[in-house]
């Protein structure tokens, strides 16, 4: 479907990568980018590194920020310190003249979550907190935003599109990539999205 109009990477892409990301989702290795602050890591990494080349990135962080601690109550990252790291996020790639686009994050069923996952919890007033702080931050600078929970909502109840807690089924996923797909396909025609390299940064 984009063969010709795309080449695509993401962080991570290596076999073993991948392997060690899907060993528990819910703790950020290898291909899995991690929290908002992580991410950040990462892309001054990219600096040293010195080799980083994409037209345009794909970019969805924000699920392991709004994690809270059974013990303490805490996000694992501030919205203060969230919102800090989203505006450092745009800088960098604005500095170096890389297209953005912001995947909403979303959508959770909290209900669900923490009855499924024991080792942390998610609720969804930390889940619009925060992606209202970012979005406050993209539309400033005209980031486009995919929101991926308002087309994955239109697939049915959360109960039957989750595989655990948060991690959608093998064709639930295909789905959302089809999205991304088309939204993406859609902006090379309309000229909003360059025709050649794309990376996407996955939390």
């Amino acid at each position: 479907m984009t063969s010709g109009v795309f080449s695509y990477s993401r962080k991570g892409e290596e076999k073993s990568e991948i392997r060690k990301a899907f060993r528990n989702l819910d703790v950020p290795r290898g291909a899995n980018a991690g929290d908002s602050a992580m991410v950040l890591d990462y892309l001054h990494s990219l600096d040293r590194a010195g080799s980083f080349q994409a037209d345009l990135v794909l970019l969805h962080v924000g699920a392991h920020d709004i994690k809270r601690d059974l013990r303490t109550g805490r996000n694992r990252v501030t919205l203060a310190d969230y919102r800090k790291n989203v505006a450092a996020i745009i800088a960098w790639f604005k500095k170096r003249h890389i297209r953005l686009v912001w995947i909403r994050n979303g959508p959770l069923d909290e209900t669900l979550h923490n009855a499924r996952c024991r080792a942390f919890q998610r609720f969804e007033k930390d889940l619009d907190e925060y992606n209202r702080a970012a979005e406050i931050l993209l539309k400033r600078q005209h980031v486009p935003i995919l929101d991926l929970p308002g087309f994955t909502r239109t697939l049915g109840p959360m109960k039957q599109l989750l595989k655990d807690h948060i991690h959608f089924k093998d064709e639930i996923v295909r789905l959302q990539a089809a999205y991304i797909t088309g939204w993406l396909m859609s902006a090379a025609r309309r000229g909003c999205a360059p025709n050649r390299r794309l990376a996407r940064v996955k939390t």
